[in-house]
């Protein structure tokens, strides 16, 4: 499977990434910066905000870790930059992933160990509450994504899903298509909903294919030269992932490509479909939240 990253911001900026293309435009300067540092080797993760807010994580050339962030709310910033007792960072940085609501007013966040979230809609907070135990989960979230107007989708590492996407119409539609084949929910690799945009969303299937649905159209370029690298590079890791078991298993080679390539017709033939099914309005939005709303916003962490 590919890693990818998808996230836009509140100026009409957006940052994508895969192993062999990065897109983006109209992003902070500091961020411009640091990516086109000679120093970075890898971008881990990129999230974008509210106005000039933005994370980003990397390995620099001498192989060391960094985390660098801007105007992100106060409980977010304690916890990405925590450090021990010897002074060194005890997040787990290539795994942090963070996902931002509307003005940077709800957000979730983790390192694959750790978990903080602010402000979540109750449906969201319902779901994830009824998954830990004694403080433990007992279905960890995978992926979780947060739209405009309380619009949320969650996804976790048993392939559960849960979702309220009222604004994303088509979106929704495809998963619940999803639902109904062999590999389910298993297959939704990865789903970005642009915050300030009603029925703006990307979703990726594991087997590459990209579906996009009213992307603004200074942004589309980005995403087509994205799609076309995903598709490239799974198809790429696919093909070393079953070069490699070939010389360690002595039977057959099952047949994932074959499978791969009926999903992604599938998932293309259908998205029309969806998005003919799908007549919500395609506005712009612009929310205001108020000091009160901060104030009583929910946080947890879990170890």
């Amino acid at each position: 499977m590919c890693d990818t990253t998808f996230t836009f911001g509140q100026r009409g900026n957006h940052f994508f990434q895969c192993p062999s293309r990065r897109d983006y435009t109209r992003i902070p300067k500091k961020l411009t910066s640091l990516l086109t540092s000679a120093q970075v080797q890898e971008v881990y993760h990129v999230a974008l905000g509210f106005e000039d807010s933005f994370l980003l994580t990397y390995r620099d050339k001498r192989g060391r870790d960094h985390i660098e962030s801007h105007n992100l709310p106060t409980e977010l910033t304690t916890f990405l930059h925590a450090k021990n007792p010897q002074g060194r960072p005890t997040r787990n940085i290539p795994a942090i992933r963070l996902t931002l609501g509307p003005h940077n007013a709800s957000f979730f966040v983790h390192d694959a160990g750790s978990y903080i979230w602010m402000n979540l809609p109750s449906g969201l907070l319902t779901a994830l509450q009824a998954r830990i135990k004694d403080g433990n989960w007992t279905d960890r979230p995978r992926l979780v994504a947060l739209g405009a107007d309380a619009n949320y989708l969650l996804l976790t590492e048993r392939h559960a899903a849960v979702w309220d996407l009222r604004h994303y119409t088509t979106l929704s539609r495809m998963l619940e298509y999803s639902r109904t084949q062999a590999r389910g929910i298993a297959d939704v690799r990865n789903v970005a909903l642009h915050p300030y945009r009603y029925q703006c969303s990307i979703a990726q299937s594991a087997n590459g294919t990209v579906l996009s649905d009213n992307v603004p159209p200074h942004e589309a370029a980005g995403i087509e030269s994205i799609r076309a690298a995903i598709l490239k590079d799974t198809e790429e890791i696919d093909m070393r992932v079953q070069q490699s078991q070939s010389k360690i298993e002595s039977a057959p080679r099952r047949p994932g490509l074959q499978h791969q390539a009926t999903l992604r017709k599938d998932w293309g033939e259908r998205k029309q479909e969806f998005r003919a099914q799908s007549k919500g309005l395609r506005l712009s939005l612009s929310l205001s939240v108020s000091a009160a709303g901060i104030a009583g916003s929910f946080s947890k962490m879990l170890g």
